[in-house]
């Protein structure tokens, strides 16, 4: 596995293997209750009113592929069918990433990574890596600067992670209500080699769509 596929997969998918997971009361339908984001403001320091939230998604799939004469697995983009082998029916292990664009009063342009990890049976079976940041539209760019963890008392809510980050990832596409198709993705993190690290995804993935976001909906906050 080359490097830059190594650190998007460490950045946007984590695999799951091994032990049997937890099954986790977590869906998307979480997305439009309030409690879920309680921390954003006092996170962002900025005194916003949550109205609603506008949901993008793509899917990772546990997949059989070619790999030097052998059969590989690997999680790769549902809307890619390339180097994928359809000799037999095959459905594995999952991942919905997500871009959440906060509708607010006042408005502000507050965008949040999230992602969820499915078991073969459509069960949710953890949490993958959240980002906090905005979107600029203009600009095509979403960046995020807080990496955030999902924690799950009586409800689910996000919370800031200590953890550093920066995050820019530059758009071809970039139409509200429609898709958000990620070009590329620079990361900056002071534990990697050369800090500066730029993931070419048409480059890695021979495919320029791997990482589009198709709009799914708005949802209103209870």
């Amino acid at each position: 596995m080359s490097a830059s596929r190594h650190i998007l997969l460490w950045l946007m998918v984590i695999t799951v293997y091994g032990c049997t997971p937890k099954i986790i009361p977590f869906s998307s339908k979480n997305f439009a209750d309030s409690t879920f984001y309680q921390a954003i403001p006092q996170i962002t320091q900025k005194n916003v009113r949550i109205d609603s939230v506008n949901i993008y998604e793509t899917t990772f799939e546990e997949k059989p592929y070619e790999g030097y004469y052998v059969i590989d697995y690997s999680e790769v983009n549902a809307q890619n069918d390339k180097n994928i082998l359809h000799y037999k029916p095959f459905k594995g292990f999952y991942q919905t990433l997500y871009i959440l664009k906060l509708v607010t009063v006042p408005k502000d342009s507050i965008t949040i990574y999230f992602s969820l990890k499915y078991n073969a049976f459509d069960q949710c079976v953890g949490f993958g890596p959240s980002y906090l940041g905005y979107t600029d539209v203009a600009k095509k760019s979403l960046f995020f600067y807080n990496e955030l963890y999902t924690r799950r008392k009586n409800f689910f809510n996000l919370r800031k992670s200590k953890l550093p980050l920066r995050l820019y990832m530059n758009a071809d596409e970039l139409t509200p209500f429609d898709n958000i198709n990620i070009e590329k993705m620079i990361v900056e993190k002071s534990f990697e080699v050369g800090n500066n690290v730029v993931i070419d995804i048409h480059r890695l993935f021979r495919d320029s769509s791997a990482l589009r976001f198709r709009y799914l909906n708005a949802q209103r906050i209870k």
